[in-house]
């Protein structure tokens, strides 16, 4: 099919996903929350939505469905990290306190400004001018940007959680791990796309790809860190991190002759260890 059809029927695709999310979660609040508050849940909606049906077309690797061409793998990847950000945006909205609201806001933050600023100083000419996918690209993250920044600095939530709490020694010891594997993985990542082994850098000569999944790297570690000290907030971080890893180990297994075998594994380890986790702290 055309580019142009694909991508009008992908925005009214989001904008009947906002439509309903708007329904679902906003609606029965009217006239008991602010503007501010409504905004925030407006901005989770989108994220969730937009994620949710971009990863399609970024994991069937359509080529018309992203702003510059990605190598399968990284397209795959992209979409795993969409479909974390969809579960994650969904826990928040169906239990929108406090910390779940601004764990979610710091997420978004820590994903798009690092890639934002890239893309602007260093990476404008892997974008093709000529298509509609470029401005749609921009018109949707640069507003993101600067009201995820606005909320970051306002954080609200919706309810209030009773017998919120710092995470356990248990939770603390993974959630630290997660963090700093993913910090120095994700460093690494957006560094250099070719450093000394390709185990880790395994898209050479494609700097603004490798940065791509650098930030979703750096967006585990925000999660992770943030949460040490809510246990609510926490649950939501180990969906996340477990989403991400099952989709990584999924895209690798899509093309067993191009598997990442270090990908693989230590993603699997995350997605593994986030479930036993997150199954510890729903019993107790």
């Amino acid at each position: 099919m055309p580019q142009l059809f694909l991508q009008t029927l992908g925005l009214l695709v989001l904008i009947l996903g906002v439509a309903l999310g708007y329904w679902r979660w906003i609606r029965p609040y009217h006239g008991q929350i602010s503007r501010h508050q409504q905004s925030l849940l407006l901005l989770i909606i989108l994220t969730g939505v937009g994620g949710f049906v971009g990863a399609f077309g970024w994991w069937f690797d359509v080529r018309a469905s992203f702003s510059w061409d990605l190598l399968p793998l990284a397209s795959r990847m992209l979409a795993a990290a969409a479909w974390a950000f969809a579960v994650g945006c969904w826990l928040a909205l169906a239990r929108p306190s406090l910390p779940r609201l601004r764990l979610i806001i710091i997420m978004l933050f820590i994903y798009l400004a690092p890639l934002a600023a890239a893309i602007v100083l260093f990476h404008l000419g892997r974008f093709d001018w000529a298509a509609p996918i470029t401005y749609a690209f921009f018109g949707i993250v640069l507003p993101m940007v600067a009201l995820t920044i606005w909320h970051l600095f306002h954080p609200t939530g919706i309810i209030v959680v009773a017998h919120d709490e710092p995470v356990r020694e248990w939770g603390r010891g993974w959630l630290w791990a997660t963090a700093v594997l993913t910090s120095m993985w994700g460093l690494a990542l957006f560094l250099t796309d070719a450093g000394p082994s390709d185990l880790v850098w395994v898209w050479p000569g494609d700097l603004l790809t490798s940065r791509l999944i650098a930030v979703m790297l750096w967006t585990l570690t925000a999660a992770a860190v943030y949460s040490l000290r809510s246990a609510d907030a926490m649950r939501v971080t180990l969906a996340v991190i477990m989403t991400y890893g099952i989709g990584v180990v999924a895209a690798n297994l899509w093309n067993p002759a191009a598997l990442k075998p270090l990908y693989t594994l230590s993603f699997a380890l995350l997605a593994v260890g986030s479930l036993i986790f997150l199954w510890r702290s729903g019993r107790s």
